[in-house]
């Protein structure tokens, strides 16, 4: 009964958590979209990129290998690997968060004007969005990858509304300086 408790009260804090970063005004405030396109070419998001990440938390698979008791041990193999791998995909979408707010932070350093209020806002966006993520996986190293559904679309959504966040201080950099900023940004992460 605890567990459930738990779950349900994690449950509404999540909601409460997607509901204020989905909320936020992000692509509105984005005045320039080719800078939403520049920030993902520049900054390589291998978690946002992957293509089959709606599969993860998917069961029609293992509930149809489960339905046959001579496959029953192929199914419980089935729900270790996806889980494994949905951690792993978690562990990819939370460095595509880092690399995006380091990559925000360069962009500042390199004359992105950004005033204190904004800056609090991201940073408190940020460690938000990552400790979503965080319990996204824990919940899925505890109860499985299919207890979450529909999770990697809400995690894709959350580090795709992230990347807004480069990209407003990138449109306020002009565009012809922008093959300048890739250069930089490559030599400093490589």
């Amino acid at each position: 009964m605890t567990v459930i408790v738990l779950f349900a009260l994690l449950g509404f804090v999540l909601f409460g958590c997607f509901l204020y970063i989905g909320l936020w005004d992000f692509p509105a405030s984005v005045s320039n979209p080719p800078a939403v396109q520049a920030v993902r070419k520049m900054v390589k998001l291998d978690g946002l990129s992957l293509a089959g990440a709606r599969i993860l938390s998917e069961d029609g698979d293992y509930r149809a290998l489960l339905s046959h008791p001579a496959l029953r041990e192929t199914a419980r193999k089935l729900r270790r690997d996806r889980r494994f791998l949905f951690l792993q995909w978690m562990r990819m979408l939370r460095n595509d968060l880092k690399k995006l707010y380091r990559f925000r932070r360069f962009l500042v350093r390199c004359g992105a004007h950004a005033g204190w209020g904004e800056e609090l806002k991201i940073l408190g966006a940020f460690l938000l969005a990552l400790s979503l993520l965080q319990s996204a996986a824990f919940l899925v190293w505890i109860a499985g990858p299919f207890a979450l559904r529909g999770a990697t679309r809400r995690a894709r959504r959350l580090v795709e509304t992230m990347s807004y966040a480069p990209a407003l201080a990138l449109s306020r950099i002009p565009q012809a300086g922008w093959t300048e900023l890739e250069r930089n940004w490559d030599a400093g992460a490589a």
